[in-house]
């Protein structure tokens, strides 16, 4: 398609998405693509066809969209249903900031060029507003920057001078620059300063076990890879500890059903079904099995559902219930003996970053740094 088309199906699709609600969840905009609400979307840096919960639905959702674009540092699995992939950089690849989950913002800058016909996400941005009629004309993200703080009072005071050679705010900043790395110290976000308590009555699990689906399976994360491992996956030494996905059995249900360390089972639940192979572990007790969310080729949520929690609509990834069945095949143990859990490691109490601080060979940030320049484009 040339800009033309692209631009009639855009608008097209995106005036038929306009009368949905705003503000939905995931999952509300899932099953919006699904009852025909929602026509068109646009994600930019988010695997949605793997992390979200009850993939197949996902999935199924984002086959149905008149039009979709995504925008990404590289091609991911949801790239697959995308219509249109517009190629953003990467972190090392563009200015900007980041504001982590303790409220820190901190600037970035660009170490190298962006590589090949791949761009900065609020260049993509406004270029694509400028092609609907917007006529923005920012040359830099600190001009960004300026337009937000004066319209969001928690970032009255973040400007890019004050985040200037590595020094970090942590919002709410009022206007002279003044942060609050520890937040209500004198009084809540209220007229009276005074919090607001709900009390939050008790619900069942949403997929409770029964003589179908008679185990419980959690999942989460892996200590080698971030999130599903999209990203990591692509970095050969990690890949070489934790090559592919596996499935943690307790050693009394594997002596229970014949289950070895590289048996090869298949995991069902209401919603789909994985293939992985068993770790006897006793990480893991009775008929509780664990399974890592990083994997591309048998995901977990193919197996979770679409309920959330009614308060915070957070999915319900830890309710899962399964049947097992043990395919009969076996293989060596998944987790090569170069993973660190076949090593020694020296127990510590959290990171004890203290430590890090008080050795003679650390300097702080920012004192000796050489900021490496690039030429703006």
């Amino acid at each position: 398609m040339d800009d033309a088309e692209i631009r009639a199906k855009f608008e097209k699709a995106w005036r038929a998405t306009l009368p949905a609600k705003p503000g939905l969840d995931n999952h509300q905009m899932i099953d919006g693509i699904h009852d025909g609400s929602i026509k068109a979307m646009y994600v930019f840096g988010e695997e949605m066809s793997l992390v979200d919960s009850n993939a197949n639905y996902v999935s199924a959702a984002l086959a149905k969209l008149d039009f979709f674009v995504m925008q990404e540092i590289f091609f991911s699995e949801t790239c697959r249903f995308a219509d249109v992939i517009l190629p953003a950089s990467p972190s090392l690849e563009k200015e900007g900031t980041f504001t982590s989950t303790e409220r820190r913002i901190q600037r970035l800058y660009r170490a190298m060029e962006p590589l090949g016909d791949s761009r900065p996400d609020w260049q993509i941005i406004q270029d694509i507003a400028n092609r609907l009629g917007a006529g923005w004309s920012y040359k830099h993200p600190s001009e960004i920057y300026k337009e937000i703080a004066p319209l969001t009072p928690l970032m009255a005071g973040v400007t890019y001078e004050r985040l200037e050679g590595y020094k970090s705010l942590q919002w709410p900043v009022a206007e002279d620059g003044a942060d609050q790395p520890l937040l209500y110290t004198r009084k809540f976000d209220f007229p009276d300063g005074k919090a607001r308590l709900f009390p939050v009555p008790w619900s069942e699990p949403s997929n409770q076990q029964d003589a179908e689906y008679d185990l419980h399976l959690n999942n989460g994360r892996l200590l080698e890879h971030f999130h599903e491992g999209n990203m990591t996956y692509r970095t050969e030494g990690i890949k070489a500890k934790t090559p592919c996905t596996f499935v943690e059995v307790s050693p009394e249900l594997a002596t229970e059903r014949g289950i070895q360390t590289g048996s090869w089972v298949q995991l069902t639940s209401p919603y789909g079904k994985v293939r992985a192979q068993a770790v006897v572990t006793a990480r893991v007790q009775g008929k509780e099995l664990y399974m890592p969310m990083n994997s591309v080729e048998e995901p977990v949520n193919r197996l979770t559902s679409s309920y959330t929690d009614k308060e915070t609509h957070t999915p319900a990834y830890k309710e899962t219930s399964v049947h097992l069945h043990l395919l009969g095949e076996n293989g060596s143990n998944p987790l090569p003996r170069t993973n660190p859990r076949f090593g020694h490691p020296t127990p510590q109490k959290g990171v004890e970053v203290e430590r890090k601080w008080k050795r003679q060979d650390y300097s702080q940030p920012g004192n000796e740094l050489v900021q490496i320049k690039t030429n703006e484009r």
